[in-house]
């Protein structure tokens, strides 16, 4: 039985085309979140001109992140018996014309629905990103190569972030924006066409592998529980985000009269201080093997500082606070690849795992969003909206106590359940 382990055994250094494939694969993700986090700067634009409810700017924002996560498990299972290169170039050139509908929408529904058929189309190649580190990327690199993808991460979104409003008062609305980040999506599909080659990948066996599983990968679900936990963890992470990315523009104008061209700037704080620190990541990664410690911690400084950044009025505050949640995912790399770790895992489990992972993280993206704009419509109120939403998301830090010190595992050979032991 080949496992993650025995697949990559005397893999010790990545290629330099591994490292490109493998930023690659992240940039693409790393867009996927920009179409998602934009929204809160291109909100106040959009509800002039469609006149949007914050329920309906939930929705928007919700639905990226709900139908991502819903479908996250399926497609692992269907389509993680299949080569991920191909397999994310055919979820690239799917999604681009759905990228273009977001510069034409003119009502609500239509920029909704390209939204979900975009993130339908993206989706498909969820048990694809996890296999591409397998095949590229030497294991004692996952996540080093996954913290410096963090860096190029957080520069993208904080530049893009920053400049919304102007690249909206330079092209002259929302839509066109909209069609200029479409234009950026086509140069990486374009990018992935010409670089990425199966028969250069430096692990060979990974298809064989893939086709020589027969069970379903699903058992990893029960195998290995530690994986729920780490997805509540994110969960908790992902809720917070995208609740302060989406209405903390508005909040600052309606509650603190702070203009959009200086808030956000003041947004980009949560993605300035991990341009330089995101590659702590691969020497937390040696340094902290209490993986228990890289949960709770960082979900419990969520909470305080999401919940501070609601009562706070100094534009310094706003800053350091932003700065602290932003440094909170730093520890997101080694979240990312702690099922590599999980023993016994084999390939297509990892995929399930991950995207398990993914699925919760991407209900706290959905759901952050949703409960603050249904707070704030029913009460009135977006701060009580954002401080209800950061309040709940405590249950991470739970689930991140709750994480053994350290894990040994079993799957016996009928594939029985984890043995697990803190």
């Amino acid at each position: 039985m080949d496992t993650s382990a025995s697949l990559s055994a005397g893999f010790t250094r990545t290629p330099m085309r591994g490292w490109i494939v493998a930023l690659l694969s992240r940039m693409q993700q790393s867009h996927f979140s920009l179409m998602s986090f934009s929204f809160g700067m291109f909100f106040p634009f959009i509800r002039e001109d469609l006149g949007l409810s914050p329920w309906q700017a939930g929705l928007l924002q919700g639905v990226w992140w709900v139908s991502s996560a819903l479908l996250a498990l399926p497609c692992s299972v269907v389509f993680s018996r299949y080569r991920p290169v191909p397999l994310i170039l055919v979820s690239l050139l799917l999604g681009l014309p759905f990228l273009v509908l977001h510069g034409m929408a003119q009502t609500f529904f239509v920029l909704f629905l390209a939204r979900f058929c975009f993130v339908v189309c993206y989706v498909i190649a969820t048990p694809a990103r996890p296999l591409i580190l397998q095949q590229w990327i030497a294991p004692s690199q996952y996540a080093l190569v996954q913290a410096v993808g963090l860096s190029l991460h957080s520069t993208l979104l904080a530049i893009t972030i920053s400049t919304s409003v102007l690249l909206i008062g330079v092209v002259g609305s929302w839509q066109v924006a909209y069609l200029v980040l479409a234009g950026f999506f086509t140069l990486q599909t374009i990018a992935w066409m010409v670089v990425v080659r199966d028969r250069r990948a430096p692990v060979q066996g990974l298809q064989q592998a893939l086709q020589a599983q027969q069970d379903t990968p699903l058992q990893a679900l029960r195998a290995y529980p530690q994986g729920w936990l780490v997805g509540v963890t994110m969960f908790a992470l992902a809720a917070t985000w995208t609740a302060v990315v989406t209405f903390l523009p508005a909040f600052l104008l309606e509650e603190r009269g702070v203009p959009l061209t200086l808030s956000g700037p003041l947004l980009g704080f949560l993605y300035y201080g991990l341009i330089p620190f995101s590659p702590l990541g691969g020497w937390l990664s040696k340094q902290v093997p209490n993986r228990k410690l890289l949960l709770w911690i960082p979900a419990l400084c969520n909470v305080v500082f999401g919940v501070a950044l609601m009562l706070v009025s100094s534009p310094w505050w706003i800053m350091g606070l932003l700065t602290g949640i932003g440094l909170i995912w730093v520890v997101s790399p080694i979240l990312d690849v702690l099922p590599f770790e999980f023993p016994g895992i084999r390939p297509r489990e990892v995929a399930v795992i991950s995207s398990l992972i993914r699925t919760l993280m991407g209900l706290g993206f959905a759901i952050g969003p949703m409960l603050t704009g249904l707070v704030a419509q029913l009460s009135g109120s977006l701060q009580l909206g954002l401080l209800t939403l950061c309040l709940l998301t405590g249950i991470g830090v739970i689930a991140g106590w709750l994480y053994p010190s350290s894990t040994s595992a079993a799957i016996d050979s009928a594939g029985g359940p984890l043995i697990a032991e803190p």
